[in-house]
């Protein structure tokens, strides 16, 4: 007897051969599984938002009565909760940020800092400290749309 008939010859020989029946899967079944896998894996992250309810904000900022061009307009919320900020455009107009690309700013009492620096440094500030280090600004957020102007004095 020939001591290397008891080893394959082939890798094929490995394994054990399986019929069509043995193999209920196809291709297409494969491709339609991995979709489903897909789908279901994205609207799981569509669930409920624990965003809190928020109020689109807009408004302008002059200084004496001029339109305040590259303000850095914060919002803080004096209960828990995230900040929203915004630049001042030429026009003096802002519009809230919550995050990235969601507008508005918790719904409730803000204290409210403006400055001039947009914390570049070198760049002197404008205006006094009560507007911005130690604000006495403060703004209430409701739900829906929001106007709030501030018109600031230098002196």
């Amino acid at each position: 007897m020939n001591p290397r008939a008891a080893f394959p010859t082939r890798i094929h020989d490995c394994f054990p051969k399986r019929d069509a029946a043995f193999l209920p899967w196809t291709s297409s079944h494969l491709w339609l599984m991995a979709i489903v896998a897909t789908v279901a894996c994205c609207l799981a992250g569509c669930g409920t938002s624990k965003r809190p309810p928020l109020g689109v904000v807009e408004g302008t900022v002059t200084l004496d009565g001029v339109p305040l061009p590259g303000a850095l307009v914060v919002f803080t919320p004096d209960g828990p909760g995230r900040s929203a900020t915004a630049v001042t455009d030429t026009a003096g107009r802002y519009a809230l940020t919550f995050l990235r690309d969601i507008a508005g700013a918790n719904v409730g009492s803000h204290t409210v800092r403006i400055t001039t620096t947009n914390g570049q440094r070198g760049r002197k500030e404008m205006l006094p400290a009560r507007y911005h280090r130690k604000s006495d600004l403060v703004a209430s957020v409701e739900p829906g749309h929001n106007s709030v102007d501030f018109p600031l004095a230098s002196k």
